[in-house]
This record gives structure tokens, C-alpha cells and sequence, in this order.
């Protein structure tokens, strides 16, 4: 998929990968650590041979898994998520729509005992150990929403937070919590101007944060990601109490801007809530939207394709519910994306973010991960070739762990021009020296989203 008449987006990082495949056992330079027991995966757009699905992000799901056990990486497979195919004509912006019908392609996670492939305007669809597809997952026909790609396990509760903000009619948005064993216990309506395109959202201890942004549905855009830039839309943020209902949400005006994915959040000494992610500003927005497929009426410069996803930036914004007021920091010119931390920390103080750093437009090429400290504001850098793109760091806990960085990062490293493929695994607390270790894939593994780590169960 070279010629000239292929899109841009089906092209480099993104290049779709042309089948399934399996391999055992599997090369590792380095050591891996025995008590790692389970399984690496993670989710992606990928499109079957021959379509074009009209927008980088639309792509059919295609989960990439490692296992490893005993210190072996045992296997790779990759399989296609087998969701519902859109029909013919079908509408998003109609109510009630199918939503079984879904990419499935951005996440997946563990729950329950289950593994998820998710998209947040469609249904989870649940999936063995394997990889192979088992089915939707409704909570036994409860969920009557989709689900969002991010959903928020508490730490402390072990719920299951989650929302669906693609609903064409009103309320535009519903905030969901389950048990930990897989029961829907409530759900709450809120009302929204307009469908925005809210990808992801924070918790807190005693509190939900929602972003209602200026990017938001547009049913005259003919388009597989049918989302523009609305500069009428009031930018604002939305802060639910945990146990309120719709009209107890409190909403505060920021800067323009689109937050695309979250670290945390988490509520500081005067009660304050302090959130901490990537921020889109507009005319980074026009460039990436054109150069992912997607509708813009202008693109300021040209579609630079070193930088595969939306260039934003670290940002602080610190929210007074009571004063209504929102005190908003730059943390970094970097261009950064899928920033992360030990999810232990969910909706608490946390130390460190890691994030993937991009060539900004008209920016040095070359990839790197990054590890902040939230405390200092001090970072480190990891670098990579441009020919290698690390992907989000997945953080996993070492076991008896006592500081917040004890463990391990994995991320699925994409090799372009003919550079290999390969899960590095990094100490977290040796960020910068060598790789624990590094397992070589047998295939070239597109760019994609996010991923998980899953535990085996453990022995009784």
C-alpha cells in the first residue's frame, strides 16, 4: 500500500498489517522478569486488505498479543476483532442505532475476568485469551449505550467508571458505574448542547470530570469520522459529584482547546481538582484531523507524517468547583501523546506521567518516552531512531511494590522502513538505561492505540 493513490493514512506507521499471524517461541535480548505471567495486548485501526475506511481512526480493530511466562515470551498472534460490519447507509446520527456495529479498535482491557476490545460509540466486544472473538458485552443487556475506549477502574472500590457521549439525541451523554464483577449498578443522564467527540475523562476521590470541547458532531460531513471544529461550541469542563445525577454538574469555561487523553486527576488540600493531560490547540487540531482523513475547512501548512496522532501538549488545569474558576498551565513544548501512569494512582496524587514524545511540524525528527516528575518538574528522556515509534507505555506493578515507579513499562515499538517490531520492556526506575528486555516480533506491527497487560489469574 505505496502508490500514489493510497491515503496518507494508510500509509508509514499506519500501513495496515495484511493478515493474521502466529509465531512461537519468540527472541528476547535481555532477561525477562520471571514474575511476569500473562499477556501483553494491544488494540489498533487496522483495515482489511483492499478497503479504505476513510479516516486513520476507523479502521477495523486488530489486537497484537505477547504472552509471556516462566521468563519466555512463548507466542505473538494478531487477530481482526470480529465486531458487527457497518451495513450499508448506516447512520450514525440516528437514535437507538445498532451498536453492535463498531470498530472495536481502540483499547482493550481486563474486567471482570473478561478481556475487552473496545471503541467508545460502540458496544465492548469480549474476547478469549487467544484473542479470538466471543462476542458483545452488554452487561446482560443493561448497558443500553456504548462504551468509552477509557473507561476508570477506582482503586479503591474496584468499580468500573465509564460513559458514552455519541448519543444523537439527548441527553448527548451517559455516565455509567459497574461492580467489579461485571453488574451495571447505575446510570445518569447528562444533557449536552451538542455531541462532542469526548474521548476520555477523569476521576476523581469525589468526583467525575467530563469535557464538553469545540470538536463535536457534524452530520454534513461525509466523512467515517463525521467531527469538526465548532469555534461557537463553549469550550468547558464538567465536574459531576460521584453519587449525583445530571443537573449536579458544575461546569467551568477554559481555553479553547480539544483534551485528548488524560493522565489523571486527583483533589489537592483546598479541595481543588487538579487534572493533568494532552491539550490540542486549534490550528494542531486542523493539520492532524486533515492529515488522519478527516473534514477541516483550512489546513494552515502542510500534513507533516512524522507525527502520527493529534500534536498536543502536557497541560495542568486546576479546577475550583466552588469558585467556578480554572487556573490552566503549560507543562511543556513538547509534542506528546498517550500519557500514562500506575493506575494504582488512579484519582490520587501521583508522582510520575509517561508519555510518548513526536516530532512537532516543522520540528527535529526522532521518538522518544518520556517520564515526568510531577513533583519536581523535572523529566527524562528516552530516544529513539525515527525509523523505530515507541508506543504508549504500559505500566506494570512489581509485586510488593513500595514506591509508585516499582515496576516495569511495556511498550509495542513499530518499525518502519524495515525496521523491526519489538515489545521493550524498561525498568521504570531505570528509565534510561538499557531495556529489561526487548522481544523481537516475527511481523512488522502498525502504529495503533492503546494497550493492557493482563495478569494471569493467581495461584490459589
Amino acid at each position: 500500500m505505496t502508490t500514489s493513490a493510497t491515503p496518507l493514512y494508510l500509509t508509514g506507521a499506519f500501513e495496515p498489517a495484511a493478515a493474521e499471524t502466529d509465531a512461537q517461541p519468540l527472541d528476547v535480548i535481555g532477561t525477562l522478569p520471571r514474575v511476569l505471567s500473562g499477556m501483553y495486548v494491544r488494540n489498533g485501526p487496522n483495515a482489511h486488505p483492499g478497503q479504505d475506511p476513510g479516516h486513520a481512526w476507523a479502521g477495523h480493530g486488530m489486537l497484537h498479543g505477547i504472552r509471556i511466562r516462566n521468563g519466555h515470551a512463548e507466542w505473538y498472534r494478531n487477530r481482526w476483532v470480529r465486531s458487527t460490519p457497518a451495513p450499508a447507509n448506516y447512520d450514525f446520527f440516528v437514535p437507538n442505532r445498532d451498536r453492535s456495529v463498531t470498530a472495536a479498535n481502540t483499547s482493550v482491557v481486563p474486567y471482570a475476568g473478561r478481556i475487552l476490545a473496545l471503541a467508545e460509540a460502540g458496544l465492548p466486544y469480549e474476547v478469549d485469551g487467544d484473542l479470538n472473538t466471543l462476542g458483545v458485552f452488554d452487561f446482560d443487556g443493561r448497558l443500553d449505550t456504548g462504551m468509552t475506549a477509557h473507561p476508570k477502574s477506582d482503586p479503591r472500590t474496584g468499580e468500573l467508571h465509564f460513559f458514552d457521549s455519541y448519543l444523537p439525541e439527548q441527553p448527548h451523554l451517559k455516565y455509567h458505574v459497574a461492580s467489579s464483577g461485571g453488574k451495571l449498578l447505575r446510570s445518569t443522564a447528562i444533557e449536552l448542547p451538542e455531541v462532542p467527540l469526548m474521548h476520555d475523562f477523569a476521576l476523581t476521590e469525589h468526583y467525575v470530570v467530563f469535557f464538553d470541547l469545540p470538536v463535536v458532531a457534524d452530520p454534513t460531513v461525509t466523512n467515517a469520522m463525521p467531527f469538526r471544529w465548532n469555534e461557537s461550541h463553549e469550550p468547558r469542563i464538567g465536574i459531576l459529584p460521584r453519587n449525583g445525577i445530571g443537573t449536579d454538574t458544575i461546569w467551568i469555561t477554559v481555553d479553547p482547546c480539544w483534551i485528548i487523553h488524560t493522565a489523571n486527576a486527583r483533589e489537592d488540600d483546598q479541595g481543588r481538582i487538579v487534572l493533568e493531560g494532552n491539550r490540542v490547540v486549534p490550528d494542531r487540531w486542523d493539520i492532524s484531523w486533515a492529515r488522519l482523513g478527516g473534514y477541516v475547512d483550512h489546513v494552515p501548512g502542510d500534513l507533516d507524517a512524522r507525527n502520527p496522532l493529534p500534536e498536543a501538549y502536557l497541560y495542568r488545569w486546576t479546577l475550583d468547583v466552588h469558585a467556578r474558576t480554572v487556573r490552566e498551565e503549560h507543562l511543556d513544548d513538547r509534542a506528546i501523546e498517550f500519557p500514562t501512569i500506575n493506575v494504582d494512582r488512579t484519582g490520587r496524587a501521583h508522582q510520575h506521567i509517561y508519555a510518548v514524545g513526536y516530532p512537532r511540524v516543522g520540528g527535529a525528527d526522532g521518538y522518544e518516552l518520556i517520564k515526568y516528575d510531577t513533583f519536581t518538574g523535572t523529566d527524562e528522556v528516552r530516544r529513539f531512531e525515527k525509523t523505530q515509534i515507541p508506543g504508549e507505555a504500559y505500566f506494570v506493578a512489581a509485586p510488593e511494590s513500595s514506591n509508585e515507579d516499582d515496576g516495569w513499562l511495556m511498550s509495542l515499538v513499530s518499525g518502519v522502513a524495515g525496521a523491526p517490531s519489538e515489545l521493550q520492556i524498561l525498568d521504570a526506575t531505570d528509565f534510561t538505561g538499557d531495556p529489561v528486555a526487548r522481544i523481537v516480533l516475527p511481523a512488522r506491527v502498525p502504529y495503533g492505540f492503546h494497550g493492557s497487560w493482563i495478569s494471569d489469574p493467581a495461584e490459589s
